[in-house]
């Protein structure tokens, strides 16, 4: 399935940025909606209301999205971070994990990063916008702007710790992030808004 993705690298291992067709978010819905309820938030680092394990239904997602955006990891950077890919041809990529995130306002992700190979990260609900988080009281007089943001964070060959930040936005949405499993990222907090935000996550590994 095509559907438009760009790389994103300050480094050897960078992560791919794609817009999800609304097919694939559909399907995500779908799978939201009819989650089994199984409560997720005991297996992660976030600091939010609800997680839930959802399941990819008929591995729709794994075999239209999650696999052609291994193959592209491949030919834009390479999969040398996963060593095992590279020394043992007889191991399977599979999808481990799939879950959505409710976040409240003032709830957060801290940085961490997940199990497996490779990881990624749908917005799906984003009901606040960037720019008008950020002339709140606790961040207008600020030099950096993370309310209702997303951040990379990564050490350079000089061995600074940097960061890639994304604005959340409405517009946000049907955006996916796909990154090796140790890259480090988290969720700054968003205000003064009753409605959710909601995400889903998942990882890669092998078998």
């Amino acid at each position: 399935m095509k559907f438009p993705t760009r790389a994103r690298s300050p480094r050897a291992h960078g992560w791919l940025e794609s817009k999800l067709p609304q097919v694939a978010m559909d399907h995500l819905w779908d799978c939201v909606n009819t989650a089994r309820g199984e409560r997720w938030n005991s297996h992660l680092a976030g600091h939010i209301n609800a997680s839930y394990k959802i399941e990819d239904k008929n591995d729709w997602f794994w075999n239209n999205i999650i696999l052609p955006l291994m193959m592209e990891y491949g030919k834009e950077f390479d999969h040398s971070h996963a060593r095992m890919i590279v020394k043992d041809d007889k191991l399977e990529p599979y999808l481990d994990i799939l879950w959505v995130n409710y976040s409240k306002q003032h709830e957060f992700n801290p940085f961490h990063d997940h199990d497996g190979i490779y990881s990624f990260v749908v917005w799906m609900k984003i009901p606040t916008y960037h720019e008008e988080q950020n002339i709140l009281d606790n961040a207008k007089d600020n030099d950096m702007s993370l309310n209702s943001t997303f951040q990379f964070q990564f050490v350079n060959i000089l061995g600074e710790i940097m960061t890639s930040t994304y604005p959340m936005n409405p517009s946000s949405e049907g955006t996916m992030l796909f990154f090796p499993a140790r890259l480090q990222h988290g969720v700054h907090p968003f205000y003064n808004c009753d409605e959710h935000r909601i995400s889903i996550a998942g990882n890669v590994a092998l078998r």
